[in-house]
């Protein structure tokens, strides 16, 4: 006759023990990969391959692009020739994701110029680069850069200096999005005022 073992009458056979440790590594798991954002949300639309109508690179934007299911674009495509203001705006599951406003300025400005007292008035660190062709705060940035002719943003007056203005909505500190905005703002405010006539 085999030997026989009563155990204890609270021990659970093997197979369930295993099922329960399977169990508990899978929901860690879980936790581990939802906390690494591995299991948030996701970008389910294509990045824009440009900006209101010029083409950057999509490593550009996708950083300032949040999560979602879909993006439309609304506004004025800035490739149209001369306009005294322009803007357009992208959309993502219906928010503003990135807007762009541009200018042909009657005023001789910088960025800094324009980017400083609105900093001051809502409490934001402003930055600036490029002598303060470029600048901005939280999820703002500014370019300027020399323009002549017309239209301008007066009426009768000629242009004297070209503006462009990126907003974003999606970022997690005015120090994680500024590298972007930067770089994004250093691409395009070259291209967006030569097809503006400047």
């Amino acid at each position: 006759m085999a030997d026989h073992f009563d155990g204890p009458s609270d021990r659970v056979p093997h197979a369930t023990t295993w099922r329960r440790a399977t169990a508990s590594a899978a929901a860690a798991l879980s936790l581990i990969l939802l906390a690494s954002g591995c299991g948030g949300p996701q970008v389910n639309y294509a990045i824009p391959e440009e900006v209101c109508g010029i083409t950057v690179d999509q490593d550009l934007l996708r950083p300032l692009f949040p999560p979602g299911d879909r993006v439309q674009f609304d506004g004025d495509v800035l490739s149209d020739g001369k306009k005294a203001k322009s803007i357009c705006q992208y959309y993502v599951d219906g928010n503003t994701a990135l807007l762009v406003d541009s200018k042909r300025n009657s005023e001789n400005v910088t960025a800094e110029q324009l980017a400083k007292p609105i900093a001051r008035a809502v409490n934001s660190k402003m930055w600036s680069q490029s002598d303060g062709r470029i600048a901005g705060f939280d999820g703002n940035a500014y370019g300027t850069t020399n323009c002549s002719g017309t239209p301008s943003d007066t009426h009768g007056e000629p242009a004297r200096t070209f503006t462009l203005k990126i907003s974003v909505n999606h970022f997690t500190s005015a120090e994680s999005v500024r590298p972007h905005l930067q770089k994004l703002m250093t691409t395009l405010l070259p291209k967006a005022a030569r097809s503006r006539g400047c």
